[in-house]
């Protein structure tokens, strides 16, 4: 059925806007995979997995890529100098033509890479061979934003962590879960935040849900936000329409 959806064009991408708690601004989006069923819209929780162990996940990659470098283009012809974040699996970096790839599908749309943010999964990242961490480095210095996903799920190599060519580090959403009302969980992220900050790296919380959620984070350091509390994932039309009237709300609640 994955195989078919590739092939019969079933794929969508709903963006999730990001909100920078330091200046109010819309500063981009994640791009957010969704299966248009026939049996009803699929969220990526019900199928990413199957795809990793098929191997399917490289064509659905592909398809990632290439719309979002078509998003992209059009924004880049209006003038609109957001950026996109999406998901690379760790079954995609065990390609040696990955970031050729890469490379090829955001030239071939003239969109530059520093229109573009890599997020990885905290684990994939621990796990990369020297070999694909030179090329995710190589492709950082050519524009591109490198992210760490998940952080806080895994088994962190903290010097590895250190050593790792990232620019932004996303908190799961497990760690702020429960930070309106419990102590430790507001120790245990404000400590996160210093480990990241002292990295080098900025921070990123994703499903914040309040506005409670939101001022403590950005009382702790956290740079941007994205979740319920400004705005659910949206397709493309929806969200550049939303974009358009929405940053003076948002300078607000910031």
């Amino acid at each position: 059925a994955l195989t078919e959806a590739v092939q019969r064009g079933e794929f969508l991408l709903a963006m999730q806007p990001q909100l920078s708690l330091v200046s109010g601004e819309i500063t981009g989006a994640e791009a957010l995979l969704r299966w248009n069923h026939p049996g009803g819209l699929r969220a990526p929780s019900e199928f990413i997995n199957i795809a990793e162990q098929t191997g399917i996940i490289n064509e659905i990659g592909d398809w990632v890529m290439e719309e979002v470098a078509s998003i992209l283009s059009g924004w880049e012809r209006e003038g609109e100098a957001r950026r996109i974040a999406f998901n690379v699996s760790p079954r995609q970096l065990d390609r040696s033509d990955f970031f050729a790839r890469l490379r090829q599908i955001f030239a071939e749309a003239e969109v530059p890479l520093s229109r573009i943010e890599i997020e990885f999964t905290e684990s994939a990242a621990m796990e990369c061979s020297a070999s694909v961490l030179e090329e995710i480095a190589a492709i950082r210095a050519e524009g591109a934003t490198i992210a760490l996903d998940d952080f806080g799920t895994g088994y962190s190599n903290i010097a590895r962590l250190r050593a790792l060519p990232i620019d932004r580090v996303k908190l799961d959403p497990s760690l702020i879960s429960d930070i309106e009302s419990s102590d430790k969980a507001r120790v245990v992220v404000q400590a996160v935040i210093h480990l990241i900050k002292g990295v080098g790296c900025e921070v990123v919380a994703e499903a914040v849900e309040s506005v409670s959620q939101a001022d403590i984070l950005r009382a702790m350091g956290c740079d941007t936000v994205q979740g319920f509390v400004f705005a659910q994932p949206m397709y493309e039309e929806e969200f550049m329409a939303w974009t358009s009237n929405a940053e003076r709300g948002c300078r607000d609640v910031a």
